[in-house]
């Protein structure tokens, strides 16, 4: 791993590869293809739903224009949360439906499906904002196991390629800023005036999520194996170091709407056009500090992985390189700033922009530890949950390693 400073407001993180990794999100795509494997794994019987109770409730409760019995169900995406599904009926309809994994839970903020349910509702009623449509909120545990809703089915391509490789280098270009000018909207949006009063506090949100986190590590941390019988162990053992930066330095109040995992293959692109039609996968959205998805959005351009590496969908390759822009087709990551600062009169690239950083990383960390406990209690929403082991110890030692180097540069300034 190597972490450089590049400007006075700037660093560069490069990680290590993981090596085998799949893309982790299909939710949705039109062309729903997985990849290919030479040892594919067996199903899985517990992920499965029990279509003809669903199917009945949903003629009934569903509110789905002309629905036609029987529906069939199918587990899809590689995501590690609430599990997702297609849904379609005899007539040639598709939907999509989102549950609560199934099991004890160990976060209580987790996995809230109703929230999910909320937001996008919310945002339907702004004329224009790319959201699917929601059709209904299903509480009662005993018609699927656990709660869900049921959304449309949005035609169009998910990106999981961080580098846009599929993607012409104009149209690389033209999606970035689709991309960043959709999530600007977002965070322009008053929350009060579309329902969503009371769907987060406006203030200390960093604070607060310093606890948040600190809370959901300590109890990722005591969950033991099925296999061993252990406990999983703290995600870092210098956890705290890094929480206690942050808390100190944490940026002034500033609220919006915050989609809490904003990136490329959470979005559906236009059929053939660069452009963003959808936003998925609110799970993480609260009323919050915009400056969280501002610094998680442009991730590739600072979060890399090392050449010729795996890249996660939050890390950008060499095609992000300030001398490799111009053939790519990547706008640079200033281009992009200014463009949302321009959307929503106000410029992120303040004095907490790496403190912002430091939270990314250690919030990412924490996340994929949450899905090291649930795999090790047989709860993982995918198959595939194993590749993303090492992401909690990759993500974790790149904000220590920031963490110090940004306290030997307030040393070294207190010193003069």
């Amino acid at each position: 791993m190597e972490l450089t400073r590049t400007t006075s407001k700037q660093f560069l993180i490069r990680n290590p590869p993981i090596q085998n990794v799949q893309p982790h999100s299909y939710q949705y795509q039109a062309h729903h293809k997985p990849p290919k494997m030479s040892n594919p794994l067996p199903p899985q019987s517990h992920h499965d739903l029990p279509d003809a109770a669903l199917g009945a409730y949903l003629l009934t409760h569903g509110h789905l224009p002309n629905l036609k019995l029987p529906i069939v169900s199918t587990k899809i995406g590689y995501g590690q949360s609430n599990p997702t599904y297609f849904v379609d009926d005899a007539g040639g309809a598709r939907y999509i439906l989102r549950k609560k994994p199934s099991g004890t839970i160990i976060s209580p903020v987790a996995h809230q499906v109703d929230r999910e349910y909320r937001v996008l509702k919310a945002l339907g009623s702004v004329e224009g904002f790319p959201v699917p449509k929601v059709y209904c909120l299903c509480l009662d545990e005993g018609v699927v196991g656990t709660s869900f809703y049921v959304m449309e089915f949005v035609k169009g391509r998910i990106i999981t390629d961080p580098d846009l490789k599929e993607l012409s280098p104009s149209d690389r270009r033209a999606a970035w800023f689709s991309l960043v000018s959709t999530l600007a909207w977002l965070h322009s949006l008053d929350p009060d005036t579309i329902g969503l009063s009371g769907f987060g506090k406006k203030t200390g949100f960093y604070t607060r999520h310093c606890s948040t986190f600190s809370r959901i590590e300590s109890q990722q941390s005591k969950v033991l194996s099925l296999e061993t019988g252990k406990p999983l162990g703290r995600a870092h053992p210098d956890f705290d170091e890094i929480v206690d930066f942050i808390r100190k330095r944490v940026p002034e109040d500033r609220a919006s709407i915050v989609h809490g995992d904003y990136k490329f293959d959470n979005v559906v692109l236009h059929p053939t056009e660069p452009r963003v039609i959808a936003v998925l996968d609110w799970e993480l959205s609260t009323i919050g500090h915009p400056l969280m998805d501002a610094v998680y959005v442009v991730g590739p351009y600072w979060n890399r992985g090392i050449a010729g590496g795996k890249a996660r969908d939050d890390m950008g390759g060499e095609c992000y390189e300030e001398g490799n822009l111009g053939k790519s087709g990547m706008p640079g990551m200033g281009e992009l700033l200014d463009r949302y600062a321009e959307v929503t009169g106000w410029d992120p690239r303040g004095d907490w922009w790496e403190v912002a950083m430091v939270f990314h990383l250690m919030r990412g960390g924490t996340i994929s530890h949450g899905i090291q406990a649930r795999t090790v209690t047989g709860q993982a929403s995918s198959e595939f949950s194993h590749v993303y082991f090492e992401n909690t110890k990759r993500s974790l030692n790149a904000a220590l390693k920031m963490v110090r180097e940004l306290k030997e540069i307030e040393a070294s300034k207190s010193s003069l």
